[in-house]
């Protein structure tokens, strides 16, 4: 496998934060809630039910109200639970309706998660950092196997300076392009790199060697001499 570098390298840090951060976030705080009001918002059934206790659940910059968790038990006392609401309009020994589904339920109205309907969101943090990190980590493999089977190929430089900026700070990424012809057909390919000195393996900016796979040329790769 090719080392990661540049925008490549960004990418990868990226994902692993959201990946690893988000995941750690929904495995301790929000996920299963979140997963039980998708659920109970698809299906569910309407119960009698007593609220316990309230409390406070999460405190949010004025003037919003903080969210109030309400903890009730069914009439039939087979059910019981925590369900929340911005402001918070229950008291204890107050009649409610409760929306259940197996072992789930909620007071209507509420949502299972302090973070309302937007604590489903959270979902989508581990989703986007491992849907990023499979990306890179296929590109990186395509690359791998141009640079392992590839066949060499001169091919024209079309463009050697800045790239895509990827930090807000900071210079922006050194990109490199370049396109050959094979097979009676073109094919184009581009690398970036932090600077431009890592670039200074290569004998021309105008012709350059590239290796391609000889099943897709359009998978390639700079030749690293």
């Amino acid at each position: 496998m090719l080392a990661f570098a540049g925008p490549q390298r960004v990418m990868l840090y990226a994902s692993l934060f959201a990946l690893l951060a988000g995941g750690l976030v929904c495995a301790l705080f929000q996920s299963p809630r979140a997963v039980g009001d998708l659920l109970l918002d698809l299906r569910s059934f309407e119960v009698p039910g007593v609220v316990d206790s309230v409390e406070v659940g999460m405190r949010k910059r004025r003037p919003r109200p903080p969210v109030y968790c309400a903890r009730f038990h069914s009439e039939d006392g087979t059910l019981v639970g925590r369900s929340c609401e911005p402001g918070g309009s229950f008291q204890p020994g107050q009649r409610v309706v409760l929306e259940s589904r197996g072992a789930q339920a909620r007071i209507r109205g509420t949502t299972l998660t302090p973070m309302g309907r937007m604590g489903g969101l959270v979902l989508l943090f581990p989703l986007a950092g491992a849907v990023g990190l499979l990306h890179v980590v296929w590109t990186n493999h395509r690359e791998s196997r141009a640079a392992r089977v590839g066949i060499p190929i001169l091919a024209r430089v079309t463009y050697f300076g800045d790239g895509k900026p990827v930090r807000k700070k900071g210079p922006p990424p050194t990109e490199l392009r370049w396109s050959f012809i094979a097979r009676g057909e073109r094919y184009e390919g581009r690398l970036s790199l932090d600077t431009a000195s890592e670039f200074d393996f290569l004998p021309s900016r105008d012709v350059i060697v590239v290796l391609y796979d000889p099943a897709a040329p359009g998978i390639n790769t700079v030749y690293v001499p």
